[in-house]
């Protein structure tokens, strides 16, 4: 290398040292900010445990990116959406122990709405109470140990409204309701469901998707969908691409006048099944599939019917599925195991 490089090469590094360590130095600290009921919120930001925010919204409003919102136990009913508009942490104190509602007010759409571009974990909490979506996301939000109770869906999607890409674990979607389809969930981005229960959703009669309404791609595993009602689909309606793994669906019912069938599962769109028992939904067939779709078993599932087409030597059809009667703990969201009613089964 010739002395001149060498020099000239010195001077960029001197030049555009510095600036590194100015922006280093600027990158800001994540601060956790602290709401509880009976707090004060005004000019508060939020970032002394003794002087807590009393709104969730008041408190995210406050956020700089990566902060962490953490909530005490308790009642927080919010006068406005949970706006999540950069990325952060919302943390309560448990799933039955810090309950965040809205107000009964038709203009409050979401409990939560994250916006697209936005990384966003919501933990430890009960969201419940808004008039079209407990959560709406269009960016990256994950989702553990978080109830998603008693929100009514006017277009669908009364539980949560994805199209973004969520992942969802330790979680109950339970008691929604849809004036149109999808009461628990409507999905049109990507979606990964772990150890949920979809329980007693209920879509308008001549609807679909009492449980889910996937038309996104969706991966489920370990999940039960019970007590969901809808007119067809009744658990699960599918025209995206969906996996099931370890999946129950079982006693979701057909509310449709005069029907007599109501399959629990529509696909028509690409539906791959493991170790899933489809069972006791009524009326009529567990599944139905249109003729361009396709429904593929990679074996041990088991079909109370023979609609599902679960055609591998592992798989059963027309088979007692020995259930118990799946119950609903209501007034409380602490409702009972995802599987509990499914122990003894053959499946």
């Amino acid at each position: 290398m010739s002395k001149r490089l060498f020099v000239l090469l010195v001077i960029m590094v001197l030049t555009v040292l510095p600036f590194c360590w100015l922006y280093a130095a600027a990158a800001p600290e994540a601060t956790t900010r602290y709401v509880a009921p009976g707090g004060v919120d005004g000019a508060n930001d939020c970032v002394n445990p003794a002087n807590p925010c009393g709104s969730v919204v008041h408190a995210v409003q406050q956020t700089d990116t990566g902060d962490t919102v953490l909530l005490a136990a308790g009642w927080y009913t919010e006068t406005d959406t949970i706006r999540v508009f950069r990325d952060m942490t919302i943390q309560g104190a448990g799933l039955d122990q810090t309950i965040v509602s809205v107000e009964a007010n038709p203009d409050i759409w979401q409990v939560v709405q994250v916006y697209g571009e936005v990384t966003a974990v919501v933990s430890r909490l009960t969201l419940r109470n808004a008039e079209r979506n407990g959560v709406q996301n269009l960016g990256d939000l994950t989702l553990t140990h978080v109830n998603i109770l008693e929100n009514r869906g006017v277009l669908g999607g009364g539980g949560i409204y994805n199209d973004g890409v969520i992942t969802i674990t330790d979680s109950i979607i339970g008691n929604n309701h849809s004036s149109d389809t999808a009461a628990g969930m409507l999905n049109f981005g990507e979606a990964t469901i772990q150890r949920a229960l979809f329980v007693g959703n209920k879509a308008a009669p001549f609807s679909y998707g009492g449980g889910l309404h996937n038309q996104g791609t969706a991966q489920l595993e370990n999940v039960t969908f019970a007590l969901n009602e809808a007119g067809a689909a009744t658990a699960v309606s599918n025209i995206g691409q969906l996996t099931l793994t370890n999946v129950t669906i079982a006693q979701n019912i057909g509310i449709q006048p005069g029907a007599t069938e109501a399959a629990a599962v529509i696909n028509d769109g690409t539906l791959q099944a493991v170790n899933t028992l489809i069972a006791d939904n009524g009326p009529g067939r567990q599944c139905d599939s249109n003729t361009n779709a396709t429904i593929t078993s990679l074996g041990f599932n088991l079909d109370s019917y023979n609609g599902c087409n679960f055609d591998q030597p592992s798989d059963l059809q027309f088979a007692n599925a020995q259930l118990e009667t799946f119950t609903a703990v209501t007034g409380t969201p602490n409702w009972i195991s995802p599987i509990s009613f499914a122990i003894g089964s053959p499946a």
